[in-house]
């Protein structure tokens, strides 16, 4: 089964949601949460994108620590479509749970751009909530 859920939050509410998923289900099975924040290396406020991301992390993170689920947090400064990649790679998920859509506009379509990027470019299991 999964050991470590690979979680892709972007701060929206469905992220959010699709995180807490993640943490109950990684509660079931015994699995570690991964809570994954990419703030984006294009906008000079760097330091503001670090503490909302935080806060993004966090919001999930403290859900997980009340579950009693062990909980990882990485919060990087780059490019989202480049560093989910090396990320997935890196962090030895065997899953990925992210939302259908997140801070998008456009919520008529399956899924957003990010997320069928996802879907496309990484081999891994992939829960979209």
């Amino acid at each position: 089964m999964y050991e470590r859920i690979l979680v892709l939050t972007d701060g929206s509410k469905n992220a959010t949601n699709a995180g807490m998923e993640a943490v109950k289900l990684a509660k079931k099975i015994n699995a570690t949460v991964v809570i994954t924040y990419i703030f984006d290396q294009r906008l000079s406020t760097i330091a503001n994108q670090e503490e909302e991301g935080q806060n993004y992390i966090n919001a999930i993170k403290d859900y997980a620590i009340e579950e009693n689920v062990n909980a990882e947090d990485l919060l990087i400064y780059g490019s989202r479509k480049n560093d989910v990649l090396i990320i997935a790679r890196k962090s030895n998920a065997d899953l990925i749970v992210m939302a259908k859509h997140g801070n998008t506009t456009n919520q008529t379509t399956v899924m957003g751009d990010y997320s069928e990027f996802v879907v496309k470019n990484i081999q891994l299991p992939i829960l979209l909530i």
